[in-house]
C-alpha cells in the first residue's frame, strides 16, 4: 500500500510542464515549464521484463524473444499515445510514419490511444487504474512514469540491439535510474548561442566560431552591443545560469544536477548567476525605455527586439531552425553551441508500457517511429515528399550515412558541426528525467518572503534566482538555502523512484 501512496503522491507533485517550439512532429521544449499538454516527448518504469532468450532476427537490426505472444501471421494491436499526432485531416509526419511502419509490419496494427489526452499524468494514471495502459506512450516527465511503475524495464531489449549504441551516450544514459533504463529517446535538439550575422557584419565585428571559448564570446557581447542605437548584444539572458556551471565543472551538469543531486552552493553556480546577471547589462532587458523606443519599442518584448533583428546573439535550440529558414526572421543565422565546443542537448522520451503483452513489437514500433536507422531514413524520405510538413529534430544516432543525408538539407548553418563535435562535451537538459525538477529549478516553495506587486507572497525557488540575477537579491546570501531545499525536493521524489528501480 506504501509505494502506491508514495506514486501517487509523485504524480500529484510534478508539474506536467509540455512545452514546446513547434507544432505535431518532433519538436522539443526549452528549460521553461508550461501548463498543458504540449508538442514534445518523454519516459517511465516496469517490473524486470525478464532474461533474453535465444531468437531471429527482427526488423531492423534487433535479435531476441522477449515475451511478445504474438504467433507468426496473427495480427496484434499496440495502442499508443502522442500528444505529436494532430488531425487525421493534418496526417502529420508522425501520422505517416504509424502507416509506413503498418505499411513494412503487416502483423502489427497501431491504435491511437485516444483516451490519453489534456492532463497527461493524470490521463496516464487513469489508464494504469483501469489496467488499460497504452502499449508505448510519450511522457514529459519520465520520474514520474518510473514511479507509478507504468513503465517497462528495457535492459533485456537493449541488450538484443546493438543500435542502441549509436544514440549518444549522455543522451541514452539519461533515461536510467539505478542502472536500469525506462525511458526511450524520441527527439533530440541541440541547444546553444545562436548569432545575428547580418548585424555583426553591420557592427564590423568577427563572428564567433565553433569552439569559441568564453572571453571570446565576452568580447563579441561588449562589441556587438551599442545600447544608443538600440542595438544589444543578448536577447534573453536567465537561461544562461542553467549551463554556465557545466561550463566551468561539468560534473555538475545542467543546472548543477549530477544525476543524484545539486549543487547551489558551488562556486561554479554562484560565478554562473553572477555572470548571468552582468550580462542582463547586455541584454534587451538591461536597455532603458528610451533606448527600447528606438527600436521595437517600450513596450515591445524581447522577442520582437530579436526577430526584428536587433539583438546579435541568443540562446535557442536546433528546432527554430525551419522557421529562420523559411522567413520567420530577416537575417542570416548561425549555431556554434557553447563555449569550447560543448552543446545542451535536448531530449523528449517515450516508454513501453509495464503490462504490454507484445514487448517486443512495442520495440520495434519505438524503434522505427524514433530512433532506429531505416525509420529515420523513412522520416527523412517523407518530410522531402511532402512541402506542408517539416522534420527539424536532430537523428537520434551517429550512424554515418545517416547523417551525411540530414544535413545535406538541415536548414541550419552551423549546426553540422556541433553535431559532429558532440565528443567535446554535452549536458543533457534535466527538466524531463530528474526527479524533483520542476520544485527544485522553479516551483518549490522556499519559506522566504518577498514583495510582489506590493504584496507579501512566498518565494519560490525561481522566484529567489530571477531576483538574484535581477540585483535586487545575493546569491551569496541564499546559496546554501536555496541548495538544502533543492536536494530535498530532488531527495523526495528519488525515493519514489527508488522504490521501483533498487
Amino acid at each position: 500500500m506504501k509505494k502506491k501512496v508514495l506514486a501517487f503522491v509523485l504524480t500529484a507533485a510534478m508539474v506536467l510542464g509540455l512545452a514546446a517550439c513547434g507544432g505535431g512532429t518532433s519538436d522539443g521544449t526549452q528549460d521553461t515549464p508550461a501548463d498543458g499538454a504540449g508538442t514534445t516527448q518523454d519516459a517511465g518504469t516496469a517490473d524486470d521484463g525478464g532474461t533474453v532468450e535465444d531468437g531471429t532476427a527482427a526488423d531492423d537490426g534487433v535479435v531476441a524473444d522477449t515475451g511478445s505472444d504474438a504467433a507468426d501471421g496473427d495480427q496484434i494491436v499496440l495502442r499508443f499515445a502522442s500528444w505529436a499526432l494532430g488531425t487525421e485531416e493534418e496526417n502529420n509526419l508522425d501520422r505517416q510514419m504509424i502507416k509506413a511502419f503498418e505499411d513494412s509490419h503487416p502483423n502489427i496494427k497501431i491504435e491511437i490511444a485516444e483516451d490519453i489526452t489534456g492532463d497527461w499524468n493524470a490521463a496516464l494514471t487513469a489508464a494504469a487504474a483501469g489496467n488499460n495502459l497504452p502499449d508505448v506512450s510519450l511522457i514529459s516527465e519520465l520520474p514520474v512514469a518510473v514511479a507509478n511503475g507504468w513503465a517497462r524495464e528495457l535492459s533485456d531489449l537493449i541488450a538484443a540491439d546493438s543500435d542502441w549504441e549509436g544514440i549518444p551516450e549522455s543522451l541514452r544514459e539519461s533515461g536510467s535510474y539505478n542502472g536500469k533504463y525506462f525511458g526511450i529517446p524520441s527527439a533530440m535538439h541541440l541547444a546553444g548561442i545562436f548569432m545575428n550575422l547580418d548585424l555583426f557584419e553591420e557592427m564590423n565585428v568577427t563572428p564567433l566560431s565553433y569552439g569559441y571559448t568564453w572571453d571570446e564570446f565576452m568580447d563579441a557581447v561588449k562589441a556587438t552591443h551599442n545600447p544608443s542605437e538600440g542595438k544589444v548584444a543578448l536577447k534573453y539572458v536567465n537561461d544562461f545560469v542553467n549551463f554556465l556551471p557545466y561550463l566551468w565543472d561539468s560534473s555538475q551538469g545542467w543546472y548543477t544536477y549530477d544525476g543524484t543531486q545539486m549543487h547551489l552552493d558551488s562556486e561554479p553556480f554562484i560565478r554562473a548567476v553572477k555572470e548571468t546577471a552582468n550580462l542582463v547589462n547586455y541584454s534587451w532587458a538591461g536597455l532603458t525605455p528610451e533606448q527600447k523606443n528606438m527600436t521595437a519599442g517600450a513596450d515591445a518584448g524581447d522577442w520582437d527586439a530579436f526577430q526584428q533583428g536587433y539583438a546579435a546573439m541568443w540562446y535557442d535550440a536546433t528546432y527554430c531552425c525551419e522557421g529562420y529558414a523559411r522567413g520567420d526572421v530577416s537575417f542570416d543565422t548561425e549555431f556554434v553551441g557553447l563555449p569550447d565546443g560543448k552543446t545542451v542537448i535536448i531530449p523528449d522520451y517515450c516508454f513501453i508500457s509495464a503490462t504490454t503483452q507484445h514487448p517486443q513489437e512495442a520495440w520495434e514500433f519505438v524503434k522505427f517511429m524514433f530512433w532506429g536507422v531505416d525509420g529515420t531514413n523513412t522520416r527523412m524520405d517523407l518530410d522531402a515528399a511532402d512541402d506542408a510538413h517539416s522534420w527539424t529534430a536532430m537523428p537520434i544516432t551517429t550512424d554515418s550515412s545517416l547523417l551525411e543525408r540530414c544535413f545535406e538539407v538541415f536548414p541550419g548553418k552551423g549546426v553540422k558541426e556541433a553535431y559532429e563535435g558532440m565528443s567535446n562535451g554535452t549536458v543533457v537538459e534535466a527538466f524531463k528525467f530528474a526527479p524533483g525538477y520542476s520544485l527544485a529549478r522553479w516551483n518549490g516553495t522556499t519559506g522566504i518572503t518577498i514583495n510582489v506587486d506590493g504584496t507579501d507572497t512566498e518565494a519560490t525557488m525561481a522566484n529567489i534566482v530571477d531576483r538574484c540575477i535581477a540585483g535586487t537579491m545575493s546569491i551569496d546570501d541564499y546559496a546554501s538555502q536555496l541548495n538544502t531545499l533543492a536536494n530535498g525536493f530532488i531527495s523526495a521524489e528519488w525515493a519514489a523512484v527508488n522504490e521501483k528501480t533498487k
